[in-house]
């Protein structure tokens, strides 16, 4: 009896700690009055971030290129399921002109960061994001991927993945490559 009186104790202890890291999380995502930019047009927001493998990147250099912002973490799975196929629309389309930027969330896990991109042969630059930048693309949740046109509109935007999303972000990446 003393045994089943424990693990319902320790299960309202951790269900609190979840609470309180949830409510933490969601307050450091959600904290920002800017609301996200619509995939209608509006432009991105610049930012200069510091890549994982030195240097530092900033968005207004790539215009001319479609790009793909990826905010995630190696700590969120869908962020997770994400990234091959990041990897795979990134390689079908280098070449083509599209740049991929995966801003992640991971600062203080570098090593198991750098393990997870050597896993998935991710080829395409990681940036470490920060919350400032999170907020002026009004991120509240994770993966968040925005797609930008060449000349740095917003004309794609999605929270999540599974692969329908995935289809619908190549077929957003094809039709943007081909404008002018």
């Amino acid at each position: 009896m003393r045994k089943g009186k424990f693990t319902k104790t320790a299960l309202k202890y951790l269900l609190a700690g979840v609470l309180v890291l949830g409510v933490g999380v969601n307050f450091a995502f959600c904290g920002s009055k800017k609301p996200t930019p619509k995939a209608g047009g509006e432009t991105a927001a610049d930012f200069t971030l510091d890549a994982l493998n030195g240097g530092t990147k900033t968005l207004k250099d790539f215009r001319g290129k479609v790009v793909v912002l990826d905010f995630w973490s190696i700590g969120c799975p869908p962020c997770r399921r994400a990234v091959p196929h990041l990897v795979s629309l990134y390689e079908a389309y280098k070449g083509k002109g599209l740049v991929v930027l995966g801003i992640s969330f991971d600062r203080k896990e570098k090593d198991s960061l750098q393990g997870f991109l050597s896993k998935y042969n991710v080829s395409y630059p990681i940036l470490l994001g920060t919350m400032d930048v999170a907020k002026k693309y009004g991120v509240r949740s994770i993966p968040s991927v925005f797609i930008l046109d060449k000349q740095g509109h917003i004309r794609f935007h999605v929270v999540g993945f599974n692969e329908e999303i995935g289809q619908k972000m190549e077929s957003r990446v094809k039709e943007l490559i081909k404008q002018k």
